[in-house]
C-alpha cells in the first residue's frame, strides 16, 4: 500500500483512462465484456506531488447513483508551492497491439475557479522506459464535468505491445483550485476481436442541440432581420440617365460582425519561420479582428525595459492596419495579486502606493499605446479576481475607466469577465457579472461594451440559456462581444455541433457585435485541443464549421445585370463591399457599406 493512500478503503474502484465528457448516458450502462486491468480499491494508487493526502482526498458517501462511495478531491487545500498533483497506478496485465480498451466513470464538480465553472482532470496513459516517463504518452485526454453526475465512456485501441512496467495510468488534477467527486471507474481490455464502433461511447448532449429545437427558427428570422439589408444600386451614364443591362459584380470585403482571434506580435512580424507565413495567411483569410493574447498584460509589460514597452506591438498594429484589421488591447488591470506584477502585492498595507501604482500603469499604457487599439479591456475578471478592490473599494474601478478614457479618448472600453452563462438566481456568478457592469454604468464609468470570454468545457451552457443570458445582459444597453472563446474537449463531433449552434445563437442576437477566439492554430494555443487547425494546418471539424459560416453562409457575393431603369437590387449581409460595373468596355468600381437599414447607391459611368 502506497504512502498517503492507506486511509482510503474505496470499495471496488477500478480506475480508468480518459476522455470526453458526456451527457445522456443511462444511469446504469451495461459494461462490455472485458478483463479489468487495475487492482481493486485505492490501495495500489499513489498520490503524487503532495505529502499529506488528508487535505486533498477523502472517501465520501453518495446517494442516487449506482454506487454508494466516491472519492472527493479538494485542491483548494493544496499546500503552497505544489505544482502538478494527482493519482497514478500501474496496470495489472500486459497489452497487445490492437487490443480494444474501454473506460467508463462518473464524476461531478462541487466547485471550481476555472472560467467554464467546471472541474477538469487530465487522464493519461504514460509511456515508461526504465521507470521514467518518455514522451509521447500512449494516450492523453482532458475531461471536464459540471455539477450534475456525468458519465464518461471511451473505447480506444492501443497501438503497440505494452508490458506492465512500461505503462502508468495517471489522473492529473487541474491547476485551477477545484473540488469534485469521482465514482468507481472501469478500465477493461476487451481484446482485439471487438469492434471499436460496437462499444458504448459518450456523446455530449446539451439542451437546444436537437435538429428540430424550437430556437432555430426564431434565430434564423433574427439573423435575416438584424444581420442583412437591402442594397439598391442605380447605374447612370455621364448624362445621369439610367443604364440598363450593365453587368454588376458585388464582392463582400468585410463582414460588419467582428470575427477575431488572439495572436502575438511575434507571429505577425516573424519573416523567418515558414509556419508564420501560413499563420498570417490563414488569419487574413478567416479573421477581421485580433487581440494580443499576453503582451499587454501588466505582469508581462512590466518585465520589459521602459523604452521597449509596446514597441513590437505597435509594429504589429502597423502591419494589421495595412490589412484593415483592428486590434484589441488586453488587459490594463487584472485586479489580483496572482495576475499582477509581484511588486504590487507588497503594497497591500499601503493603499496610497497601491492606488498610485495602478493609476500610473493605466496612464503609461494609454500614453504609449494611444490610438493603436479599437477596443481595450480595462478590467479583467473582477468576479473572481478582486484582491485590489477588497482593499481600495469597488468604486476604484470607476476611476480606472475614467483614466483610461482620458488616456485614449478614441478607444472602446470593455469590462471583461467569464461568468455570463454561469448559474441561476440573484447570487449566481452570472448576476454578479451583471451587477458589476450595472455598478460601473450607474457610477459614471465610461464603459462602452461588455466582453464575455465564453470558455466552454465538456458540459456547455444550453443554447436556450445562451440566448436568455444574452437578452439579459442586453438590458444594460451596451454591445456584447464574445472575447475569448474556445472549447476544451477532445470530442470533435461535439465541438463542431456546439460551435455551429453557439455561433448561430450569438449572431442572431442584435446586441452582439463580435466573436473572438482565444487562438486558432494548435501550434499556438493555450489549449491545443481547442484549436481549429492542427499543427500540420489540416482543418478540424469545428474549424470547417467556423470557416463555412463566416466565409460562405454569412457572406454575400452576387452577380447580375441592371434592369431597364438602371437598378440592381440584392439582399446581403451587413458589411463592406466592392461594386464593379461593366458595360461597353467601361469598368467602374465603388466601395459600398450595407447596414440592416439598407442602402441606395448611385454608380456613375464617366
Amino acid at each position: 500500500m502506497k504512502a498517503d493512500i492507506a486511509a482510503f478503503k474505496f470499495g471496488t474502484l477500478i480506475f480508468l483512462l480518459p476522455i470526453l465528457l458526456a451527457l445522456g448516458i443511462p444511469a446504469v450502462a451495461q459494461n462490455p465484456a472485458g478483463k479489468p486491468i487495475l487492482t481493486d480499491g485505492f490501495g495500489s494508487w499513489n498520490l503524487y506531488g503532495v505529502g499529506n493526502s488528508a487535505a486533498i482526498a477523502e472517501e465520501v458517501t453518495v446517494t442516487g447513483q449506482p454506487f454508494t462511495k466516491a472519492l472527493r478531491i479538494n485542491t483548494y487545500q493544496k499546500p503552497a508551492g505544489n505544482g502538478n498533483i494527482g493519482l497514478n497506478i500501474k496496470i495489472t496485465s500486459p497489452l497487445q497491439k490492437g487490443d480494444v480498451l474501454w473506460i467508463s466513470f462518473r464524476a461531478r464538480s462541487l466547485e471550481s475557479q476555472r472560467e467554464t465553472g467546471e472541474s477538469n482532470i487530465e487522464l493519461r496513459v504514460d509511456q515508461l522506459v526504465n521507470g521514467k516517463y518518455v514522451w509521447p504518452p500512449y494516450l492523453e485526454r482532458g475531461v471536464s464535468f459540471g455539477k450534475a453526475w456525468t458519465e464518461t465512456s471511451l473505447p480506444f485501441v492501443i497501438q503497440k505491445d505494452v508490458k506492465v512496467e512500461e505503462v502508468k495510468l495517471v489522473l492529473a488534477f487541474d491547476a485551477y483550485p477545484q473540488r469534485f467527486e469521482i465514482g468507481p471507474v472501469t478500465f477493461l481490455n476487451c481484446g482485439s476481436k471487438v469492434k471499436l464502433a460496437d462499444l458504448p461511447r459518450s456523446v455530449v448532449r446539451y439542451e437546444g442541440g436537437e435538429p428540430d429545437a424550437s430556437w432555430r427558427k426564431s434565430a434564423a428570422e433574427r439573423i435575416e432581420k438584424y444581420r442583412k439589408g437591402d442594397l439598391t444600386l442605380k447605374v447612370l451614364d455621364a448624362k445621369g440617365k439610367p443604364v440598363p443591362n450593365a453587368e454588376v459584380m458585388l464582392r463582400m470585403k468585410r463582414n460588419a460582425f467582428n470575427w477575431g482571434t488572439a495572436t502575438s506580435s511575434q507571429m505577425l512580424l516573424d519573416e523567418k519561420n515558414p509556419e508564420s507565413k501560413i499563420y498570417r495567411d490563414t488569419l487574413l483569410k478567416y479573421f477581421n479582428q485580433v487581440v494580443f493574447e499576453n503582451e499587454m498584460k501588466w505582469n508581462v509589460w512590466s518585465m520589459q525595459e521602459p523604452e521597449n514597452r509596446g514597441v513590437k506591438t505597435k509594429k504589429a498594429v502597423e502591419w494589421l492596419n495595412t490589412h484593415h484589421i483592428p486590434a484589441r488591447g488586453h488587459v490594463m488591470i487584472w485586479p489580483s495579486w496572482q495576475h499582477s506584477p509581484k511588486f504590487l502585492a507588497g503594497m497591500k498595507n499601503d493603499t496610497a502606493s497601491l492606488r498610485s501604482a495602478i493609476l500610473s500603469h493605466i496612464q503609461e499604457q494609454t500614453t504609449l499605446m494611444r490610438g493603436q487599439f479599437a477596443e481595450w479591456d480595462v478590467i479583467n475578471e473582477p468576479y473572481a479576481h478582486h484582491d485590489v478592490m477588497d482593499i481600495l473599494g469597488r468604486a476604484e474601478m470607476v476611476k480606472w475607466f475614467k483614466l483610461a478614457r482620458t488616456g485614449d479618448p478614441g478607444v472602446k472600453l470593455f469590462l471583461n469577465d467569464y461568468t455570463m452563462f454561469h448559474g441561476e438566481g440573484a447570487e449566481s456568478p452570472s448576476e454578479k457579472f451583471f451587477a458589476n457592469v450595472k455598478f460601473l454604468k450607474e457610477n459614471g464609468a465610461p464603459i462602452d461594451a461588455i466582453g464575455e470570454q465564453a470558455h466552454i468545457g465538456g458540459t456547455p451552457p444550453s443554447i436556450p440559456k445562451v440566448l436568455e443570458r444574452l437578452d439579459r445582459f442586453a438590458q444594460l444597453g451596451l454591445p456584447i462581444q464574445i472575447s475569448e472563446f474556445d472549447i476544451n474537449s477532445n470530442d470533435d463531433e461535439f465541438k463542431a455541433r456546439y460551435l455551429r449552434d453557439f455561433l448561430t445563437a450569438l449572431y442572431s442576437n442584435p446586441a452582439t457585435v463580435g466573436f473572438v477566439q482565444w487562438g486558432f492554430w494548435e501550434g499556438m494555443h493555450w489549449f491545443p485541443v481547442a484549436a481549429m487547425w492542427n499543427k500540420d494546418w489540416s482543418v478540424r471539424k469545428h474549424g470547417k464549421v467556423y470557416t463555412d459560416l463566416v466565409t460562405k453562409t454569412w457572406w454575400t457575393n452576387a452577380d447580375g445585370k441592371t434592369a431597364q431603369d438602371g437598378t440592381y437590387q440584392v439582399r446581403g449581409f451587413c458589411g463592406d463591399y466592392e461594386v464593379t460595373v461593366k458595360i461597353s468596355g467601361k469598368i467602374v468600381q465603388q466601395n459600398v457599406t450595407l447596414t440592416n437599414q439598407g442602402n441606395s447607391v448611385s454608380v456613375h459611368l464617366d
